[in-house]
């Protein structure tokens, strides 16, 4: 990162977020030399970053204003603002809703507002016009003002290509460079008018400075004029959700106001998310951006009156921003009649964003008049962005591939990020100060899992790109570390592995390309060498398997811990242990493998053979099979769909990338440890710590019930003294860079919700969140395959075939499994009858319902096949609702007549959550039945014993003789 040291430039700009941005590429149109301060570490780390991402049609500030004028401006330069910087920038309209006779008479008047302010093409919405455009809106809304030049962005990628743009025309930035002072000065060459200190200590004089420090503009601007500023902090909470739910409104959607408030918006992302939000909150502080239990709650309340079926379903993180917001109400911009070469971009709140291309060559503009600067004419306005991976056609794929192998490593799988990306991000004129900063540039850990999945593989790429060992990696301020301690050599190792994966060239994956297969697997875990292991040994001739790492084995490889394989071997084995046994079989069976190629789609056949889609460092390829079976794991939950507020710390990790850093990498994660949550990665995860020299001051967990084995729960707390308080939960995160405390309270054992007056903090530098396990389905999602949403697996029948004919599933993507000895058996499954399919009939009418009944949360498979034979095998894999004492498992028959059969009983001492339970039935038990249903009955019901919030269980006796995966 540049140095900055004692220099005079002619112009000085503070603050890099989207106006000091804007504004530094406008001045380098001219023959000026010119420096940014930003106090942070990277551009738009204030307000702009936390933003709603709006480009305002105009039709809202009040006629005359400078937030008028420059709105309006603003919004028609940002299509050319867009082509030329390469950011994203989609024209999707705005709607501002009514809801009652008062609100109408609000949008009439924005209408007539708009009109005044020159905004074309507003106009009011009947409510059967505004059904039509957006049919999810509520039904209550009355009316509505429609505003076709509305459109969204991403507000950092507007700034950052905008400071890119400038760094290569000239300016030059320098980071974590706050101005501590800045005073008028007489300089003996006639050009400074001022010096300001800088944090470093570093002194600057300038002819000219722009105040574009967003909260801070009053404090500069108080330095040097007599005409004084007064900015009040207004906090802004927002809630993100996936993707999937990012189609739910084409425009961005405003409630109107009233009497009652302005209410919060709903809108799509230029990247496809659902962004709801924000409130408004007036505050001391200028650099609390915490979120609280209270603002998130009024949002999604408040966005329910547009769409009331939102819920925190979806939910993968929550942010808040700071307005600065000034007295007068409206944008201050330019130079105070006392201080004559101080320039201010100052209150410049809403639409600070959609006017800041207009302010910016407007004050550029006065900056060159008052200097007598010359135009620049070598500037360049385009800025050379390539399009990311994510949104490339095959062909682009492809060629990008064969430029730059890094291209087919995805490293991000949820926004298909790839290495190639990443490195790049390091080559930029702006530098990559944090992990934080890298996913801004990138996207990278910005998806559903939140980093869960890729954040370790990342942080190995940026200590290799930055010879920085991950311990000196912060988050994203100064102090906010990602790991406590690594080991000694880690840079080293990690340059060495890259070497040798770049030697490898892509391996096998060159022989792939339009390859025919009789059955493909998508997946190289446990699950997915069963399947491909049994896919042969049930007549398949051809069989390849698809893994996105280099080595197959899935998640076991980092489970260091026993536990495995005494269902499927007769013995316990650690994870990697039974990975071996596994890969060492099927290197036996004669399976293609695939290594280090990532699916990116399977286009399903429609009869024909279906289309693997994947790419490596050798290339794009296109596998075909007659039949797929899709093993493609699970993901962790992130702490973003558990909604919890307070700070955005580094810290907290997920239990499997906390296990993938320990493990895989010899880092470890912390030194004081809360785990949320009481999943077996995370119960196996606090024993480790423990042995690692850590401290686990407790587990939290919300149910009043463990959610991990029992033979865990003995196993790695109990016999450490470590102490398990059920009925609890996280609620709160408190620390500026790393954590420092988390709060806990009580919750409702019947709602799950906190207890008010139950909080309590605890003191901690790392939280390690055990909170379950998703099926990961994207790749099913591209094949249009039906999901459950009680599991999140794909819909089946007794062969673990989905609704796609040829397209099977299994393992921890079809549901999630507690044993991996179960996965690995319905990989076998899954692989056979993918080996039968063109072998024996499939589909067909007359399929039997499979229905979840009493005190049971699910059953797989959904269906039974009607070409099920009456010897086959049928096996019903389930969990229950709560815990039942003495449970009797009943599956009963139910005719066409509605006539309710038994089938079969089967019985245990107990049945909790944690634990799948299995019933086996013969194809002859079901076949008469069009419904076969599953309840649970005993003692307790589905409850049992409810321990009250906070209290541990009974050590558990003896061991269910499994290891989770």
């Amino acid at each position: 990162m540049k140095k900055l040291t004692d220099s005079y430039f002619d112009v000085v700009v503070i603050g890099a977020g989207v106006a000091g941005s804007c504004t530094a590429r406008e001045l380098a149109r001219y023959d000026v030399s010119v420096a940014v301060l930003e106090a942070d570490g990277d551009i738009a780390s204030g307000a702009t970053r936390a933003n709603s991402g709006i480009v305002h049609a105009g039709y809202d500030p009040e006629p005359g204003t400078l937030k008028a004028l420059y709105n309006a401006r603003g919004s028609a330069l940002y299509p050319a603002y867009a082509k030329e910087l390469g950011f994203a920038y989609i024209n999707n309209g705005s709607i501002v809703l009514a809801f009652s006779d008062e609100e109408l008479g609000t949008v009439r008047e924005l209408v007539r507002r708009a009109e005044r302010n020159g905004i074309d093409g507003v106009r009011e919405l009947s409510r059967a016009e505004l059904r039509e455009r957006e049919p999810h809106v509520s039904r209550a809304a009355v009316g509505a003002l429609f505003a076709p030049t509305g459109a969204i962005c991403d507000p950092y990628e507007v700034a950052f290509s905008a400071a890119e743009n400038a760094a290569s025309n000239g300016v030059e930035f320098f980071f974590n460079e706050g101005v501590r002072t800045i005073r008028p000065i007489d300089d003996v060459r006639g050009k400074a008018r001022f010096e300001l200190v800088a944090e470093s200590g570093a002194r600057v004089r300038a002819a000219a400075v722009v105040n574009a420090a967003g909260a801070f503009a009053d404090e500069i601007n108080n330095q040097i004029s007599s005409s004084k500023l007064r900015i009040t902090p207004r906090r802004g909470e927002y809630c993100l959700f996936d993707t999937d739910m990012g189609d739910t409104f084409a425009s961005t959607m405003f409630q109107a106001p009233s009497t009652a408030g302005k209410g919060v918006l709903m809108t799509p992302t230029v990247h496809g998310n659902l962004l709801v939000g924000p409130n408004a909150v007036a505050q001391s502080s200028k650099r609390d951006v915490s979120t609280t239990a209270e603002g998130l709650a009024f949002v999604l309340e408040a966005a329910k009156k547009t769409w009331p079926e939102l819920s925190t379903r979806g939910m993968i993180t929550n942010f808040a921003g700071l307005r600065a917001s000034g007295e007068s109400g409206d944008f201050v911009l330019g130079e105070p009649s006392d201080a004559p070469g101080f320039f201010n971009i100052a209150c410049f709140d809403s639409p600070g964003l959609t006017s800041a291309p207009a302010v910016a060559i407007d004050i550029a503009r006065a900056v060159a008049e008052r200097l007598g600067a010359p135009m620049n004419e070598s500037f360049d306005p385009m800025r050379a962005a390539e399009k990311p991976f994510a949104l490339m056609s095959d062909d682009e794929r492809a060629r990008a591939i064969e430029a730059d192998g890094r291209y087919g490593h995805v490293v991000c799988r949820c926004c298909e990020v790839t290495e190639a990306e990443i490195a790049d991000a390091f080559r930029s004129p702006l530098p990559v100060n944090s992990l934080d900063t890298l996913k801004w540039r990138t996207r990278a850990m910005m998806g559903r899992c939140h980093g869960g999945f890729c954040s370790p593989e990342i942080v190995r790429i940026m200590a290799r790109e930055t010879n920085t060992p991950p311990e000196r990696i912060d988050k994203r301020i100064a102090g906010s570390f990602v790991v406590e301690s690594s080991r000694p050599d880690y840079t080293e190792l990690c340059k060495r592995d890259h070497a040798v994966a770049c030697g490898s060239g892509g391996g096998v994956a060159e022989s792939a390309d339009n390859a025919a297969f009789d059955v493909a697997v998508v997946g190289g875990g446990a699950a997915g060498i069963a399947a491909a292991r049994s896919a042969l040994a049930n007549g398949a001739r051809r069989v390849a398997l698809i893994d996105r790492e280099a080595k197959l084995g899935g998640i076991l490889k980092q489970c260091i811990h026993n536990g495995f394989g005494l269902h499927r071997f007769g013995e316990e084995l650690t994870g990697p242990e039974y990975a071996q046994r596994e890969i060492a079989a099927l290197e036996k069976s004669g399976a293609t493998v695939f290594g280090g190629m990532s699916v990116l789609a399977v286009r399903a056949g429609g009869g024909a053979s279906h289309e693997v889609i994947a790419v490596s460092e050798g290339g794009l390829r296109t596998i075909r099979a007659d039949s797929v079976v899709l093993a493609t794991g699970s993901r962790e939950r992130g702490l973003g769909a558990l909604n919890v507020s307070g700070t955005r710390p580094s810290g907290v990790f997920s239990a499997g990338s906390a296990q993938n850093f320990m493990n895989l990498q010899g880092c470890l994660p912390g030194k004081n440890v809360v785990i949320l949550g009481s999943g077996d990665i995370g119960l196996i995860m606090a024993r480790r710590l423990v042995s690692q020299g850590a401290r686990v001051l407790g587990v939290y967990e919300l149910m009043p019930y463990p959610s991990g084995l029992r033979r865990n729960i003995v196993q790695c707390l109990d016999d450490y003294g470590i102490p398990l308080h059920l009925g609890c939960t996280v609620t709160r995160l408190e620390g500026e860079g790393r954590l420092s405390a988390v709060f806990v309270s009580d919750v409702d054992p019947e709602t799950n919700e906190p207890i008010a007056g139950t909080e309590r903090r605890v003191a901690c530098d790392t939280l390690l969140l055990s909170v379950g396990l998703l099926p990961e389905n994207e790749v099913a999602k591209t094949a249009g395959i039906a999901l459950d949403p009680v599991t999140g697996g794909a819909l089946v029948d007794n062969d673990l075939e989905t609704d796609v004919a040829g397209l099977f599933a299994c393992g921890n993507a079809l549901h999630v499994h507690d044993l991996v000895d179960h996965a690995s058996a319905e990989g076998e499954i899954a692989g056979r009858a993918a080996a039968l399919f063109g072998m024996r009939p499939h589909g067909g009418d007359g399929a039997a319902s499979v229905l979840a009944g009493e005190n049971v949360r699910y059953v797989v498979p959904q269906r039974i096949s009607p070409n099920t034979d009456a010897d086959d095998t049928v096996t019903l894999s389930f969990r229950v609702t709560g815990t039942i004492h003495k449970p009797r498992f009943h599956v009963e028959g139910i005719d066409g007549a509605g006539e309710v059969h038994p089938i079969k009983t089967a019985k245990t001492m107990v049945a909790v959550p944690a634990e799948m339970v299995q019933v086996k039935l013969k194809g002859v038990d079901v076949a008469p039945y069009s419904a076969v249903r599953v309840r649970a009955e005993g003692v307790g019901g589905a409850e049992g014993a409810r321990p009250s919030p906070g209290s541990v269980p009974r050590k558990a006796n003896g061991s269910d003789g499994g290891g989770a995966e």
